[in-house]
């Protein structure tokens, strides 16, 4: 996982990682920032962190190249960026194609960027929401998974509308994981299909509130 703050959602991805049946787990944390949060999860589950910091390099190649060869020394298939404050090279994306997943706290494509919450209060609207998505070579723009309206609130503010907007994705990015890791996404163009379980003896739903 990638990551720049606080790592709620991280959190959640490793506490679904430790359900019995889960099918992946949280391999490393790489934060674009020594303070981070985030890695102090990353410790108290024993799951290796590091701060790979832009400033530590003379270029963006060399800090992608930086964050790939900590990827690769661990094994990882599938990246998640939660909460990552920078986009991710070409070497990145090249080298784990398909398998780069985002997460962004607005209905895409409206609402882009780094002030998703806010650019929604301020713009009025009645709904905003949540969109899980194939990362490319630009910000917010890939194709989409998952979406999930969250509807705002008269007297929100960015931190009580922030905190539903996270509650929802706590919901949503495990089970996004789970569906890359178990073969149910199949990216068609822009499209993004998710595919029926192999066992269908067993049912299977996007995730209701409170699980």
């Amino acid at each position: 996982m990638l990551v720049s703050g606080n790592g709620s959602n991280l959190q959640a991805i490793i506490d679904q990682s430790r359900s019995t049946g889960y099918p992946a787990e949280v391999a490393v944390v790489v934060s674009s920032h020594s303070e981070a949060r985030a890695l102090e999860r990353a410790r108290a589950a024993g799951i290796p962190g590091y701060a790979v910091e832009r400033a530590d390099f003379a270029s963006n190649n060399d800090h992608n190249g930086a964050i790939l060869d900590k990827l690769k020394e661990h094994g990882v298939d599938l990246i998640v960026l939660a909460g990552y404050m920078r986009l991710v090279g070409s070497a990145i994306l090249d080298t784990y194609r398909d398998a780069v997943i985002n997460l962004h706290p607005s209905l895409l494509p409206s609402f882009p960027g780094a002030h998703a919450i806010g650019d929604a209060l301020e713009a009025g609207v009645k709904i905003t929401g949540i969109t899980i998505h194939f990362a490319d070579e630009t910000y917010d723009t890939g194709p989409i998974i998952i979406q999930e309206v969250v509807p705002v609130q008269q007297e929100d503010t960015e931190e009580t509308l922030g905190a539903r907007v996270h509650k929802v994705e706590h919901r949503h990015l495990p089970y996004a994981v789970k569906l890359w890791a178990t073969g149910r996404l199949r990216i068609v163009g822009r499209r993004v299909n998710i595919l029926p379980k192999k066992d269908r003896s067993a049912g299977e739903h996007a995730p209701e509130d409170g699980h």
